[in-house]
């Protein structure tokens, strides 16, 4: 009987009270009684986990699952991404289902690769180090707030902030159940789409957008005419607006970006222009600005007259002297307090 006991126990790394169980049910047939432990054995954790950050508008999903008994990390899977529509995800299905949705997220337009693998990465480094024991034993003891506090340190570094916002369930498996799924998921086609943005639509997508004023060349809002190509950010802290932004490329993962944009509609009113700005097919962007307000633009249209033409073109020649005198100068003071130092 021990040496029965002994047995299922080194073929499956199971305790004494598992093998006996095992072996009872099972009329002490060794071989049936090794294939029916992992049916008994729920030592397979899924930490599922869903967040996004404030301020900087993105989202995320997480997959963690370690073996408690032995210890063990055994997979970690992550998205990083623009698309809010993927923390609507449904923490409560089926964690084989919640990953195989978290696969097809990564190939969905808005998805953000290297910041995706860099969690990854730092997450199973972090868990087999400086975390190990207390993530374990949070897990273990199916301690939430402290699985969301460890996550938090963790993801910080890598997102850089510390404002995340997480919802987080464990899910526990016996190995009989884990070792049936395939270790490479295959995705199926899945949506993740906004359904009140169409490209359809009668009518563009209007989001608001600022001028951009840093750099040369700068000119006076207005002077600028339809046509003259400019460069804008887009302030609009809509969902809808934030996720058009990571794809235009209007921002990277932890700030926005300018966007050359050309404009499509001035209109005036007493005090204000108001601007509007093509951002893609389907979307516009508008800002209500001063004729003062500078703005960097890319480029200008013809205008009528020669004098306008030349005095134009002479203003945008002498911009970018300047711009280039000023980086000369800049590195020459830099060189002088570098002498000093010395």
């Amino acid at each position: 009987m021990q040496d029965s006991i002994r047995l299922v126990m080194e073929e499956t790394g199971c305790d004494e009270g598992q093998a006996m169980l095992a072996l009872e049910s099972c009329n002490y047939d060794i071989s049936k009684s090794i294939s029916k432990i992992f049916d008994l054995l729920k030592d397979i954790i899924v930490v599922k986990t869903k967040f996004y950050t404030f301020g900087y508008h993105l989202y995320g999903m997480l997959t963690i699952i370690v073996d408690i008994k032995h210890q063990h990390h055994l997979r970690t899977k992550a998205l990083v991404t623009y698309n809010p529509k993927v923390y609507e995800s449904d923490l409560s299905q089926n964690w084989y289902e919640y990953e195989r949705k978290l696969y097809t997220a990564r190939l969905v337009s808005g998805s953000i690769p290297d910041v995706t693998l860099n969690i990854e990465s730092t997450i199973v480094d972090e868990i087999l180090d400086e975390y190990n024991e207390s993530f374990f034993s949070a897990v273990k003891e199916r301690n939430i707030m402290e699985v969301t506090d460890i996550l938090e340190d963790i993801l910080s570094g890598p997102l850089k902030t510390s404002a995340i916002n997480f919802e987080v369930l464990l899910e526990e498996l016996n190995l009989a159940q884990f070792k049936k799924m395939p270790d490479k998921i295959i995705p199926q086609q899945m949506e993740f789409k906004f359904k009140e943005y169409d490209l359809t639509f009668t009518d563009p997508l209007s989001i608001n957008v600022v001028p951009f004023s840093e750099g040369r060349p700068l000119v006076k809002a207005g002077v600028l005419s339809i046509g003259d190509e400019i460069f804008v950010l887009i302030n609009d802290n809509r969902e809808i607006a934030q996720y058009l932004s990571g794809l235009l490329g209007g921002r990277n993962a932890y700030m926005p970006v300018a966007l050359p944009s050309k404009i499509h509609e001035i209109t005036e009113t007493k005090d204000n222009l108001i601007i509007t700005v093509r951002l893609a097919a389907g979307v516009v962007g508008k800002m209500v600005i001063t004729e003062d307000v500078n703005i960097k633009v890319l480029s200008l249209v013809r205008r009528r007259g020669f004098v306008n033409r030349f005095l134009f073109k002479f203003y945008l020649i002498f911009a970018k002297i300047f711009e280039i005198i000023e980086k000369l100068t800049k590195i020459s003071t830099n060189n002088g307090k570098g002498g000093k130092n010395e």
